[in-house]
């Protein structure tokens, strides 16, 4: 026979309450979303550029407040943003210019293996002879 869960009951079958708690619990939760988006997109529907920038409403009842903090943190994030991406651009192309360096390595030294077995065939047998200028001792 299985172990059944701590949690189950004497027939097997999980209690279905905890579930039923949960959603009605969701569904008051998130109830009044709707209604907050209705009121945010009759807002948005309400605002007029003119009227946002009239020098009276603008200063005396509208809220400036997200756009001087947009208007004084553009330089910061511009800035922020080109770093990043020139930075991540140049580690590309920094890794990039390793891999073909390390390419250009090995092709060199394998022709320089190649260029040394050919050599190595042709040396005579006994060796290379030393090569004298003259006699050990004078006449």
């Amino acid at each position: 026979e299985r172990p059944r869960p701590p949690s189950s009951l004497a027939s097997g079958r999980r209690h279905p309450r905890p579930a039923m708690a949960l959603r009605l619990a969701a569904m008051r939760r998130f109830a009044g979303i709707g209604d907050g988006m209705k009121k945010l997109g009759e807002g948005a529907k309400g605002f007029s550029f003119a009227t946002f920038f009239e020098e009276k409403h603008f200063w005396k009842t509208a809220n400036v407040g997200p756009f001087f903090l947009a208007l004084f943190f553009t330089p910061t994030l511009y800035r922020s943003f080109k770093d990043a991406y020139w930075t991540r651009q140049l580690r590309k192309l920094n890794t990039e210019e390793i891999i073909s360096d390390r390419y250009e390595w090995l092709k060199l030294n394998m022709l320089k293996d190649e260029v040394e077995a050919e050599l190595l065939k042709q040396v005579p047998e006994g060796g290379v002879k030393p090569l004298e200028l003259g006699p050990a001792l004078p006449p």
